[in-house]
């Protein structure tokens, strides 16, 4: 499983809720998608107005081909919504080194 972690500075909340939360206009673009887990949307508490959007996948590849095989239209959404926010910061992909049964080394 990977996670695609950004992070929102958003001018108006309640549109980028509606545009990116777990049933917001982009997890409807991924629903359906072939290794789509689902897209979860985190209010900061301390800033307001700050987001972190978590969107799921079964794997690097899963997300790759979805991207790529819809990237025009994948690209038009990012124009359409960059109004939403005054900034946005992608900060990786990233992937789940606990599984069932096997918590990892522990620290």
């Amino acid at each position: 499983m990977i996670a695609l972690v950004f992070s929102y500075e958003v001018r108006d909340p309640a549109q980028f809720e509606a545009a990116y939360g777990p049933e917001g206009e982009w997890a409807s673009f991924f629903a359906g998608a072939p290794g789509y887990i689902g897209t979860e949307l985190l209010r900061d508490v301390e800033m307001p107005g700050r987001y972190l959007v978590v969107d799921r996948w079964d794997s690097a590849e899963a997300y790759n081909a979805f991207a790529g095989g819809h990237r025009e239209e994948y690209m038009r959404r990012v124009d359409e919504s960059a109004f939403l926010y005054a900034q946005e910061l992608r900060f990786g992909t990233f992937e789940n080194v606990w599984t069932a049964g096997n918590p990892g080394s522990g620290g």
